[in-house]
């Protein structure tokens, strides 16, 4: 229980006794911290897949260049994965996960568990890995969702867990349902020219606070000569045609 607290946070001990009052215990370890870490309701039929098209993976700093921000969710279920749309850019809600040396025995345990013939063929955990992996490509994306709160890194350096993750989903096959709302919107949003100039504009102009102050210093000036010219302009007429008594 203390392995499951250190997972789930102050979730899993509350959820484990209303699961055992309500219906029969687990059968497995595994099966009470899959139940505690993923909801399989979460994983509604439809999405991109099944309508033929397209979802392509993309790295974390590839989104966030697509104007894509992150944010460390309330919950650490690891179903809980969101995507926001708003008019010029986006949020993709993570679930935050602590990453040390138990993560890998953990996680293959899992899947390992999921790939069984008597267990639910949801495969949650197998999906969220993938998911992650699909997000993690090379230490800059680490950390990128470690600064948002989101990877709590006790392994070692961003390259080690961006290792792991790339280690952990070789070979495995998500649900194909798993998380399509999200690829589908994060496809859609990608998609969108006017919001990828939009983002990439931004990242290039604004990247910093200065960019910021020399941009608002540079229209002051502009301000400036404007009305400069405008004076003067004004100046001029009225040398040019003085006003009769």
């Amino acid at each position: 229980m203390n392995f499951l607290s250190k997972i789930c946070g102050g979730e899993c001990s509350a959820l484990s006794k209303e699961k055992s009052t309500k219906t029969r215990l687990p059968a497995h370890l595994l099966e009470l911290l899959k139940t505690n870490l993923i909801n399989p309701k979460a994983f509604s039929e439809g999405g991109c897949y099944l309508r033929g098209d397209w979802c392509s993976y993309r790295s974390a700093m590839e989104l966030r260049r697509a104007g894509i921000r992150f944010r460390p969710g309330k919950s650490r279920h690891l179903s809980d994965i969101k995507f926001t749309s708003f008019h010029c850019s986006a949020l993709l809600t993570l679930p935050p996960i602590t990453i040390d040396d138990s993560t890998k025995s953990q996680f293959l345990n899992l899947a390992a568990y999921e790939a069984c013939p008597d267990t639910p063929d949801d495969f949650g955990i197998t999906s969220y890995v993938s998911f992650m992996d699909s997000l993690i490509d090379h230490a800059e994306d680490v950390k990128e969702l470690r600064s948002k709160g989101i990877l709590l890194n006790f392994l070692g350096s961003d390259q080690e867990v961006a290792d792991l993750f790339n280690e952990l989903a070789r070979d495995l096959v998500p649900n194909p349902h798993a998380f399509v709302d999200v690829k589908d919107k994060i496809e859609k949003h990608y998609n969108n020219k006017g919001k990828i100039w939009i983002a990439e504009w931004k990242n290039t102009h604004f990247n910093t606070p200065w960019t910021v102050f020399a941009f608002i210093a540079a229209l002051f000036v502009i301000g400036l000569q404007v009305t400069d010219t405008f004076l003067a302009g004004i100046q001029t007429f009225y040398a040019v045609h003085p006003k009769k008594d």
